[in-house]
């Protein structure tokens, strides 16, 4: 990955201009995850915010689920990071409904200005893959910025 402090400006750089969506493509494409997106907590169900699919960038949203169909729940209830490279081998997942089916994910809690939990900006895929320390430092980073983008 480019460095750290370049990626980080030239997120900001395309958020600034160009808008969260492109902010999350660009974070996208510094990882090995299809998936990348903004979702909120409203009670039990999940919205995605902002939305983007490597393979199919011309889909901009995905569908409303419950938070316990989803690994924004770790995210949800641990208050803190989540991320799994591999969730058929995670005891963490334990029998979560999409052990399964998305094998990896990684999301980050976004907050309000009070730091009360908002939602996630995760990546996710179909097939095992892990992230960085540095890609993972870089979405925390830029977590904040893109909640207020995106609100």
């Amino acid at each position: 990955m480019e460095s750290y402090r370049q990626a980080l400006l030239q997120l900001r750089s395309l958020v600034e201009t160009q808008g969260v969506r492109a902010g999350l493509a660009y974070l996208n494409s510094l990882t090995g995850h299809r998936f990348t997106a903004l979702y909120r907590f409203d009670r039990e169900t999940l919205h995605n915010v902002v939305f983007f699919d490597r393979e199919n960038p011309t889909v901009t949203t995905a569908e409303s689920i419950p938070v316990l169909a989803s690994y924004c729940v770790f995210v949800r209830d641990s208050d803190d990071t989540f991320h799994t490279r591999h969730a058929a081998l995670d005891d963490r997942i334990g029998d979560h409904p999409k052990r399964h089916v998305l094998q990896a994910y990684c999301g980050v809690p976004l907050r309000d200005g009070f730091g009360n939990l908002l939602g996630t900006l995760c990546h996710f895929d179909f097939h095992p893959t892990g992230i960085t320390r540095d890609n993972l430092e870089l979405m925390e980073a830029v977590a904040p910025m893109l909640q207020r983008a995106a609100a």
